[in-house]
Formats: C-alpha cells, sequence, structure tokens
C-alpha cells in the first residue's frame, strides 16, 4: 500500500493537469470559447499539455507493470536505465504525435 501511495505522489502533478484539461473541455461551454482559442496556439498547447501528461502517465505504469524488478537508485547495469530512458522516451514521443 505503501507502494502505491508513493508512486501516486510522483504522479500526483500529471494527472492533476490530464484531470483539469478534461474538466476545463467537458464543462466550458463551447459557444463560449473564442475563434482564436479553438482555431489557435493556445489550443495546440492544450493539446500537447494533455498528451504528454497522458503520456507520461501511461509510460509510468507500463514501466512499473512490465519492468518491476529494475530498481533505478542502486542499479549495477546502465543497459537497463538506458532501456527505461527509451521506454519513457518513445511512448511520451508516440502521444505527443498523436497515435
Amino acid at each position: 500500500m505503501h507502494t502505491i501511495i508513493s508512486q501516486f505522489k510522483r504522479l500526483s502533478l500529471d494527472i492533476l493537469a490530464l484531470l483539469s484539461i478534461i474538466l476545463l473541455a467537458v464543462f466550458i461551454p463551447y459557444e463560449l470559447i473564442p475563434i482564436e482559442v479553438k482555431m489557435g496556439l493556445s489550443s495546440l498547447f492544450l493539446t500537447k499539455f494533455f498528451l504528454v501528461s497522458a503520456a507520461i502517465i501511461h509510460a509510468h505504469i507500463t514501466r512499473k507493470l512490465l519492468f518491476p524488478y529494475i530498481n533505478l537508485s542502486n542499479e549495477q547495469h546502465p543497459q537497463r536505465i538506458i532501456l527505461i530512458i527509451c521506454w519513457y522516451i518513445i511512448i511520451i514521443f508516440a502521444w505527443s504525435r498523436g497515435g
């Protein structure tokens, strides 16, 4: 139970960002949003922020499920650390590219 709480604390900022974007998208009426926001740079920013936050959560959960035996705090094999870094980069890149 302690590990679940500590992992939740690590992801709390990303979960909060993801939930706030979802809540804004659901509760703000579409007619009240100016056209500049709908088609502009802020729309792109919110979309990328949403995708990267979701990707970080996805990468962390899948890393814990697939590679629970790799402890980065006292790891002796650098190739395992590189594997985990690549895992995060690939998932975040795939989500941020839109699929």
